[in-house]
């Protein structure tokens, strides 16, 4: 890659958190509430456009193996950026409704989404995990906005005590890495007789992030952190934390594969490179592949069934998270009998699922927003029964994203299932890919449930639902998003400019393709 400026690379998270600062500096002078829902947001939105269009622009590069982008990370960065704007909008719309006095959770959101950025744009363990506390800590605070609510303090401490203790494992896991290779960067080949302490700094790092992901059986925290969060920020975590915490789970394999390999390019690993993994590297690594398949069928069987389960539309997306976090977490494991061959490892359909549904999870918890009662009180699926009818807009634009979560073309996430589905078999995992297929269709089941429900009971009045017209736009663009993704699957299922090319996989190692847009 070549090295750019960091004020090159880094201007997109700037202005978002010139937006975060500009909302917090800003909200001490609108004296009414009112005034702070209605001006707030859209200065945060404002920044975040502009974010997004300058983050398009902004040339491939890295800033001193710390911080790097590409053709994937520059997607994963616009995917944040859009959820995070769709998740605003839906905080607007509750906050105004609920009659919220304080204007500092849109400050917040930004900040979340800065911390996001940088985890996707980390190249470096202590670059990810300063972006990994950035975010955090600003969920936090966002998940415990309703301090009045029993259910709201237990899922922000539960949350908050559980999310402590994974940070420390990472950052001793990050400790050890660096004794390991006397480097904080990812990709870096260990010294001498330390490849064993590599591996256990790298193990400890991957679950760290497996807890931010929820991944059984370190899920137990999501389905009370989401019930007890407003449902626009249940919306934003399960989209934008997710984001960050699989693209860097993704780098970190990726590099540990290359590294392995002894077929590291040095520098930084573009997140689309294809990966020359050697049969002594991938025997290595099998334990970690058969664990990251036991982790992803578990995790999708208990996320659908428990979502099968559940009246709360919140606490039904949960688990419904756990269960993608397990179809995500299949595009990891390496090729069945790699142990005594060469194989490739690349993890573009990991890519794309991961856009397709952050965008769908910000959009449809702030359809879901807006559909419920003041504070989400009637988010129960008999307190949603008939709002589509009452709100054909806001229902329609959840009918989108819950088809997309089904798996129901043409929407992304069809062909982001199909790609996982598609890797499984290359790989020789045929079995698995039949036993996820079977759960896919346990999974439709409860979307086809909780989307029967908001569509039946006719003539039920409407839920108040705030602020609209932000809300309105965003939704909008996140449900075409969403349909007109499907025509893009190349832009991240295939080695990019950016990354390494089946091409450019020699006997000698793996060589980067010079970085061009």
């Amino acid at each position: 890659m070549p090295t750019v400026s960091l004020f090159t690379l880094f201007a997109p998270v700037i202005l978002v958190l010139i937006g975060g600062l500009a909302c917090l500096g800003g909200e001490p002078f609108l004296h009414r509430h009112q005034a702070k829902h209605a001006w707030l947001p859209w200065i945060a939105a404002l920044f975040l456009v502009a974010a997004g269009v300058l983050q398009a622009f902004t040339p491939f590069g890295q800033v001193h193996g710390i911080l790097a982008l590409d053709n994937a990370r520059m997607w994963l960065c616009e995917a944040v950026i859009g959820s995070t704007l769709v998740a605003l909008a839906g905080l607007q719309q509750t906050l105004d409704r609920d009659d919220y006095a304080g204007g500092e959770p849109y400050a917040l959101t930004l900040f979340s989404a800065a911390g996001a950025l940088l985890m996707v744009m980390a190249a470096d363990t202590l670059a990810l995990f300063v972006g990994l506390e950035i975010a955090s800590l600003s969920v936090y605070a966002l998940v415990g906005l309703r301090r009045n609510r029993s259910e709201s303090n237990e899922g922000l401490f539960k949350y908050f005590v559980m999310g402590a203790v994974f940070s420390a494992v990472f950052l001793y896991g990050a400790a050890l890495t660096y004794g390991a290779t006397g480097s904080t960067h990812l990709g870096v080949e260990p010294l001498a007789e330390r490849s064993s302490l590599l591996l256990l700094g790298q193990t400890l790092m991957i679950v760290g992030l497996l807890f931010k992901v929820g991944v059984v059986p370190f899920h137990f925290w999501s389905p009370d952190a989401y019930t007890g969060a407003p449902a626009a920020v249940t919306g934003f975590m399960g989209a934008v934390i997710k984001i960050g915490g699989f693209a860097a789970l993704g780098a970190i394999w990726l590099n540990l594969a290359a590294v392995l390999s002894h077929h590291h390019p040095g520098g930084v690993l573009a997140l689309d490179a294809a990966v020359l993994v050697t049969a002594d590297a991938a025997e290595k690594l099998q334990p970690a592949t058969l664990i990251f398949l036991v982790l992803a069928v578990v995790s999708i069987v208990i996320g659908n069934f428990s979502a099968l389960r559940q009246t709360c539309a919140r606490r039904l997306i949960a688990y419904s998270s756990v269960a993608h976090a397990g179809y995500m977490l299949l595009a990891l494991p390496l090729t069945l009998g790699a142990a005594h061959v060469t194989s490739t490892l690349h993890l573009g359909s990991l890519w794309f699922y991961l856009v397709g549904y952050g965008l769908a999870t910000a959009g449809a918890m702030t359809a879901i927003a807006a559909l419920a009662s003041k504070e989400d009180q009637g988010d129960q699926l008999h307190g949603l029964a008939g709002q589509g009818r009452a709100q054909p807009f806001n229902g329609l634009m959840l009918t989108v994203f819950i088809a997309s979560f089904a798996g129901v073309p043409p929407t992304v996430g069809f062909l982001g299932k199909f790609l996982i589905f598609g890797d499984l078999v290359s790989k020789g995992y045929i079995a698995v890919a039949i036993v996820v297929m079977l759960m896919a269709v346990v999974g439709a089941a409860y979307y086809f449930k909780l989307l029967v429900t908001v569509w039946s009971a006719a003539n039920k009045p409407a839920a108040p639902t705030g602020t609209q017209a932000l809300a309105s736009w965003t939704l909008a663009l996140a449900a075409v998003a969403v349909v007109i993704l499907i025509a893009w699957p190349n832009a991240l299922t295939r080695p990019g400019s950016a990354g390494v090319t089946p091409a450019s996989v020699t006997s000698a190692g793996v060589t980067s393709a010079t970085a061009a847009k």
